[in-house]
C-alpha cells in the first residue's frame, strides 16, 4: 500500500511539472473569483 501511495505521489509530481502554466492560470482565476466575492467558505460538513 505504501508503494502505491509513493507511485501516486510520483505521478502527481510529474503531472504538475508538465503543466506549470496551467496551474498558474487556475490559481490566478481562483484568486480573481475570491477577490470578486464569487467564492464561499468550505463547510466540511457538507462535502
Amino acid at each position: 500500500m505504501i508503494l502505491e501511495e509513493l507511485e501516486d505521489d510520483r505521478r502527481w509530481d510529474e503531472s504538475f511539472a508538465r503543466s506549470p502554466n496551467l496551474l498558474a492560470q487556475m490559481a490566478s482565476a481562483a484568486m480573481e473569483e475570491y477577490h470578486a466575492g464569487q467564492t464561499q467558505e468550505l463547510d466540511p460538513e457538507t462535502v
